[in-house]
């Protein structure tokens, strides 16, 4: 009786007491279950045994100001002591600015047995276009989900982390296949980005050509989720606060104008053979070359003869969100899948759909299958809008996407 009196006396007290009590338990219970998790996973490597008697060379490539500045944190806890566990020989390239990863990729002289992307989307996404721009064969790569979003490396795990646990579940999972040697080659998309005239690259810049693993996205819904953190302060909801202010909003683009140009699926002719390495070392020391080339598609169909290849059928659409997306189809050919929404309307009609927006489940009303696809915005106000590769803004401006089968290898399940 005495402790309820108090606690009516004082359940302001109380109550913060009581909140601050809980949070304590929770926190011990989530560092203890990541603790026996930990481990468990080193006992498993340590079963495993060492990968050889020589150390193998890996390339880790950090991104320190991933996940607010938590990535090498949590890189450094829970990643590399598996790494040195295991027996490799470690290597770590921390992220200065935006593109070192491509211009280091470009200089590397000597190939790591493996590349480790510990960041988010952005480091993924620069990692598989500086490898590829190379083309001197591959390089796996295993893909950390370190950072906020993640989504590219969260593709090829079953987990979706939602908590610290989860999140440390989902990096050993991530570094698994890599001690068990398990890799799978990965279709990928090439987007050029063009002249408005011609169909040629922009060989004159840089960054005339870009590689994605995961999507192309352009829209109201990447607008409506590029300005999710403009609304941090309502903290877990702050997606559905996005999303419902964006349905009375006057400032977001609600129709995209574009004509498009694509040509159908192929699984590899001679009309759309991919690259081919022509280095003098594999020309004139074909057995000391042991790296296969990066864009072989299928030796077995590349000498066939496909006359609807190089068929091309144009359109034009207005639509609220277009998406482009690379699909491994069983046989081991790809292709890409364009999805087009436009039956998106602002206000309450818009809100009615929030949880759907939110778990991007819209069905889109009309869909593409193509080995390659163009696409030339119409609308002038498109110019100051933006579109996503793999996370990654650009400025919209005419493009050709082109996938590119078996393109890269990731070590995944």
């Amino acid at each position: 009786m005495i402790a309820l009196k108090t606690i009516r006396n004082h359940w302001k007290k109380s109550l913060f007491a009581t909140g601050v009590a809980g949070y304590g338990i929770y926190y011990a219970k989530t560092s203890f279950d990541i603790s026996q998790h930990m481990k468990n996973v080193c006992a498993e490597t340590v079963a495993l045994g060492k990968i050889c008697d020589k150390p193998k060379h890996v390339l880790v490539v950090l991104n320190p100001a991933a996940n607010k500045r938590n990535a090498e944190k949590m890189f450094k806890e829970y990643c590399e002591p598996i790494l040195h566990l295991s027996g490799y020989n470690v290597d770590i390239i921390k992220t200065t600015q935006e593109g070192h990863v491509k211009t280091w990729l470009n200089e590397m002289t000597v190939r790591p047995h493996a590349i480790v992307v510990a960041g988010g989307d952005g480091t993924a996404s620069e990692v598989v276009t500086g490898l590829l721009r190379r083309k001197e064969g591959k390089c796996p790569i295993v893909l950390l989900p370190l950072g906020r979003k993640s989504t590219t490396a969260l593709k090829y795990l079953d987990l979706k982390p939602e908590n610290k646990l989860e999140r440390v579940k989902s990096l050993t999972a991530a570094l698994t296949p890599l001690l068990q040697e398990k890799v799978k080659n990965e279709s990928v998309m090439k987007v050029d980005f063009i002249n408005d005239t011609t169909e040629k690259a922009d060989a004159t810049k840089e960054n005339a050509t870009v590689y994605g693993l995961n999507d192309f996205s352009w829209g109201l819904l990447r607008d409506v989720e590029s300005i999710t953190d403009k609304y941090w302060y309502f903290g877990p909801l702050r997606q559905y606060a996005a999303t419902f202010f964006s349905a009375f909003s006057n400032k977001l683009n609600w129709n995209l104008a574009t004509d498009y140009v694509y040509t159908p699926p192929c699984a590899g002719c001679r009309n759309c053979q991919p690259y081919e390495n022509k280095s003098y070392v594999k020309k004139f020391l074909p057995r000391m070359y042991t790296v296969r080339d990066t864009n072989t598609a299928n030796n077995i169909n590349s000498y066939k003869l496909n006359e609807d290849c190089d068929m091309k059928t144009e359109g034009h659409t207005n639509v609220n969100q277009l998406n482009i997306t690379c699909k491994q189809n069983v046989g081991a050919t790809s292709e890409l899948e364009t999805r087009m929404i436009d039956t998106l309307t602002p206000g309450f009609d818009f809100v009615k759909q929030i949880n759907k927006v939110i778990g991007k489940e819209l069905a889109p009303n009309s869909t593409i299958k193509s080995r390659t696809i163009r696409l030339q915005p119409t609308d002038k106000a498109a110019t100051e809008a933006h579109y996503s590769i793999d996370g990654e803004e650009y400025a919209v401006k005419p493009l050709r996407i082109e996938v590119i089968p078996n393109a890269i290898q990731i070590f995944c399940n």
